[in-house]
């Protein structure tokens, strides 16, 4: 009798255990894929349906941190497009560079020694990365994010987003997302700007006690306004995005929704 209440219990002990791990499994992983940001689900993304490329520049006056993505099974034009943009940013970049270097020297003050060329610590900078959300045998969907410093007060970021149809070998466009819903601008636009002035145009308690209340009023005022500015129900301001099954996710860009304190916002909603 014993022997047998104390497997009863032995059994109810392995049964314990066995729901606390599948109630504490998370699916979710992050896949190091030499510094690619990837961190979604891995039935989302199937590593080898991509490979990463970099591109080794030798500039004067810029240093280069270049990866982007080059997709298979999917048309050439696909991958073309994500390179030819890359190629024409990092011309542009040495073209913004070399002008801005050369303003530094025509407008040098008397005893300021700018060389001609700039010193490896001294070198402008470019960078491009991606972040990957879906790439499979159905969907592709990740953000390239690209930029540096060419002059100027700070550098600068911007997000491009890429959404394809591998099936049917095409673009996916925000509005192929809600195919019932015709006021699909409205409703991001609605959602989005509850969400930006919960997050920057609040301000605490605390930061009332010890603000002029005038200041306090013209800055709430102010983030309003680029909020709802920058989220108009436009295709344009919800060009950038990506998705999964049952979210979207926009990326506001610089200066779109606030100033560049606040950075580049992103927002999720609902499918």
């Amino acid at each position: 009798m014993k022997k047998n209440i104390l497997i009863i219990i032995i059994l109810l002990a392995v049964l314990i255990f066995v729901g606390f791990i599948f109630r504490n499994f998370n699916p979710k992983v992050l896949v190091d894929n030499g510094g690619d940001n990837i961190s979604k689900e891995t039935s989302l993304i199937t590593i080898d349906s991509y490979e990463t490329k970099t591109v080794n520049e030798d500039d004067q006056y810029v240093t280069f941190d270049v990866k982007y993505p080059s997709f298979k099974n999917v048309n050439a034009d696909f991958n073309s497009e994500i390179e030819n943009l890359i190629k024409n940013k990092i011309e542009e970049h040495k073209v913004a560079s070399r002008e801005y270097w050369q303003a530094r020297i025509d407008t040098a003050t008397k005893g300021e020694n700018i060389p001609k060329i700039p010193s490896k610590e001294d070198k402008l900078s470019f960078f491009s990365d991606f972040t990957i959300v879906q790439s499979n045998l159905t969907y592709i969907s990740f953000v390239l994010h690209y930029g540096g410093f060419s002059g100027g007060a700070h550098g600068y970021e911007i997000n491009v987003s890429y959404n394809y149809d591998v099936v049917n070998k095409k673009i996916i466009t925000l509005k192929n997302l809600f195919p019932n819903n015709p006021d699909y601008l409205t409703y991001l636009s609605n959602l989005s700007r509850e969400y930006l002035k919960s997050q920057f145009a609040t301000v605490s308690d605390e930061d009332r006690k010890n603000s002029d209340p005038k200041a306090i009023e013209e800055y709430v005022n102010n983030m309003v306004g680029m909020i709802e500015s920058g989220t108009e129900p436009k295709e344009e301001n919800f060009t950038t995005f990506t998705f999964t099954p049952d979210k979207i996710k926009i990326y506001f860009a610089d200066y779109q929704v606030g100033p560049h304190s606040i950075g580049m916002p992103t927002f999720e909603v609902n499918r």
